[in-house]
């Protein structure tokens, strides 16, 4: 078992790292939570997995009611933050009880939005399902749904009780998810520690330690930067031609990130900001993973990445590296691109 804590001014939490804790819920739950009731919001794969386990084991301790919405990026609607808020408000929830959080990125996303934004915000824990959300989305508070064709538009920063990950549910994803979260973990490495790039470079299984080392750079970054308004923003590394290329290719969030971290990187050499080296390093760990990887040309984007929400009064603040472990925010002026 491995922990750490996220020390934030207002809502500091813990996230606990265990194979098998699903069995265990109550134990974490209890020490923070006494009333009857939870909520559990999965999606509809989640829930014919994980779903009958979770509300076994919750039930130990608790009453337990479930909403159940579509696996899928579409799932991040006004549509479905509507059904959801219905359906809770069906169950009589009271704002002093909990929501669990039990799926991806899509679920979490959505689930943090609705618990603070029902009666003004309910406590909610985050119990992640895939590579992705152990890493990434699960921890830092950002929560929300698209609109109008842009990802995470509508949302707002609401940080979890607790996250709960369990290492072994990782067996029953498909190879494309285990492709999107190393898309996380290696961006981790890259911004932070040189010790994960070298891990990954030996082909270190995705276990406890090193689902530990790679958070430990984000508690970094969220403990620094809460509402990501400075150095967090270095978590975007990748993602601003990842995101476009997200929502144009239909890529997975973590796939489409390691295109961007690519694309991120020539664009980085070009502006004598990158060290060239590093963008082999990248394609020896894709290829020791056997992790294919399509071919972008970053020129071909720079006009639609002015659309990226990282877009401050025609100013964007691109995330390059110089080296491992070296990022750098770069202002690029609209006109520029």
């Amino acid at each position: 078992m491995k922990t750490l804590k996220i020390n934030l001014k207002d809502s500091s939490y813990e996230i606990v790292i265990k194979n098998n804790l699903l069995d265990e819920l109550p134990y974490y739950i209890e020490d923070f939570y006494h009333n009857k009731k939870v909520y559990v919001i999965t999606d509809d794969i989640v829930a014919d997995l994980y779903l009958e386990k979770v509300c076994n084991s919750l039930k130990k301790s608790y009453e337990v009611e479930s909403v159940i919405i579509p696996h899928g990026e579409e799932s991040k609607s006004l549509r479905v933050y509507e059904d959801i808020c219905k359906k809770l408000l069906g169950f009589n929830i009271r704002r002093n009880e909990l929501i669990i959080a039990l799926g991806g990125g899509v679920v979490g996303d959505i689930t943090g939005f609705v618990a603070g934004t029902i009666y003004r915000g309910v406590d909610f824990i985050q119990i992640p399902t895939t590579l992705l959300a152990d890493l990434d989305s699960s921890i830092g508070g950002k929560t929300g749904i698209d609109f109008a064709g842009m990802k995470n538009v509508l949302g707002m920063f609401n940080q979890p009780k607790l996250v709960l990950i369990d290492p072994t549910v990782l067996k029953t994803l498909p190879k494309e998810e285990i492709v999107s979260g190393m898309g996380e973990l290696i961006k981790h490495g890259f911004i932070h520690s040189p010790k994960l790039i070298g891990d990954l470079l030996s082909k270190a299984p995705i276990d406890e330690e090193i689902i530990y080392e790679s958070l430990c750079c984000k508690k970094y970054f969220v403990e620094n930067d809460v509402h990501d308004k400075s150095e967090r923003m270095i978590l975007n590394f990748g993602h601003t031609f990842g995101h476009v290329i997200e929502l144009e290719k239909g890529y997975k969030h973590g796939y489409a990130v390691i295109i961007g971290m690519l694309m991120a990187m020539e664009y980085g050499i070009d502006l004598d900001i990158t060290n060239n080296e590093v963008i082999g390093t990248l394609k020896r760990i894709l290829n020791l993973y056997g992790i294919k990887y399509e071919y972008y040309d970053y020129k071909e984007y720079l006009n639609k990445i002015k659309f990226d929400k990282k877009n401050l009064a025609g100013e964007i603040n691109f995330i390059f590296i110089e080296d491992i472990g070296k990022p750098v925010i770069h202002k690029i002026k609209e006109i520029e691109l």
